[in-house]
């Protein structure tokens, strides 16, 4: 493919990160500000709910009954709501669906900008680049309906922020003595042995912490309207004061759930998982191309350092005896 058709079309993907980049942003801010008004509501909601209800146990009144039951329904449903759809959770994916265009769109930019003998090829760059969108476009879906992420899964997956490898695709040799980009078998081996930790040791340790995350947020979501609505049955079964106190548990409940957002908490370390995954991922990907097809070995060791939160033209890449690949979060 001509080399100025390759330019033309990575200024195209450019313009497209940019807008991606905006429309994550302003969702973020959008269903940030969902959380806010929900907490807000459910809080005015139930402790006026709670306040008919003591105030009604004091002195009887059958409008006091019948405003602190249509206001703990609407505090119950709106906890029920919350606990569904995981406001704080959606903001948090649309933050690291910002970020991670970013990233895509600095890096596309700086990689152009680098001399052609040490980048890879541009036509395989460009083709990983798009299946770097779809995948993002995939993770992070702009609606909330009707693809959504799964707010608890039975099993906890790293993020997927990049286009698939082909594993059976088998690994490219190289020769003891370095080529002409700089790979050489040592090169190979450190990046392999990286690699490996990445996948046994940093991965699954978020991923476990993800899960943890995962059932904290599922036991405090459905504590809050459980607590909600026997607080609407007191009410309506005539004892007003009980149903006072029950109605203040269910707002304590959901103020510890919205102070912890343990939602947004799990999409934090189900992300790390997947920023090390996507490493890892970039890792086999590039040993499984021609050697002559790859970036500047010393280039791409330098990026795969920092990108782990190591110094970089350091050799090897993770010290003897490292238990984890991984120091950057």
């Amino acid at each position: 493919m001509p080399a100025q058709r390759i330019f033309s079309q990575f200024e195209a993907l450019s313009v497209l990160v940019s807008d991606r980049v905006e429309m994550h942003s302003i969702l973020a801010l959008q269903r940030d500000n969902w959380n806010r008004l929900f907490h807000n509501t459910i809080t005015m909601a139930s402790v006026s709910a709670a306040t008919a209800s003591a105030v009604n146990g004091a002195a009887p009144a059958m409008g006091l009954q019948v405003v602190a039951i249509i206001l703990g329904m609407g505090a119950a449903a709106l906890m029920a709501l919350v606990s569904k759809f995981q406001p704080s959770q959606l903001a948090e994916e649309q933050r690291h669906a910002a970020r991670f265009f970013k990233r895509l769109g600095a890096d596309v930019e700086v990689t152009l900008q680098v001399d052609p003998r040490l980048r890879g090829e541009a036509s395989l760059y460009w083709e990983q680049s798009i299946g770097t969108v779809h995948a993002l476009d995939r993770a992070f879906p702009l609606p909330l309906t009707p693809i959504v992420v799964e707010k608890f899964p039975e099993r906890v997956h790293p993020s997927n922020i990049s286009g698939d490898v082909d594993l059976a695709r088998p690994e490219v040799e190289v020769s003891q003595h370095s080529h002409k980009n700089g790979w050489t078998w040592s090169a190979v081996e450190d990046l392999k042995r990286t690699a490996q930790l990445l996948r046994t040791s940093d991965v699954p340790e978020y991923l476990i912490m993800a899960n943890s995350a995962k059932i904290i947020n599922l036991i405090l979501s459905i504590t809050s309207p459980k607590f909600a609505t026997p607080g609407v049955v007191l009410n309506m079964a005539g004892c007003p004061s009980v149903a006072a106190a029950v109605t203040v548990g269910s707002l304590f409940a959901h103020t510890l759930t919205h102070a912890l957002q343990m939602g947004a908490v799990y999409e934090v370390y189900r992300n790390c998982a997947g920023y090390y995954a996507d490493v890892e991922k970039s890792i086999q990907q590039t040993l499984r191309l021609p050697v002559e097809q790859r970036e500047d070995a010393t280039i791409f060791q330098q990026k795969i350092s920092m990108s782990l939160g190591r110094r970089p033209a350091v050799t090897p890449m993770v010290p003897v005896g490292g238990k984890t690949a991984g120091v950057l979060f």
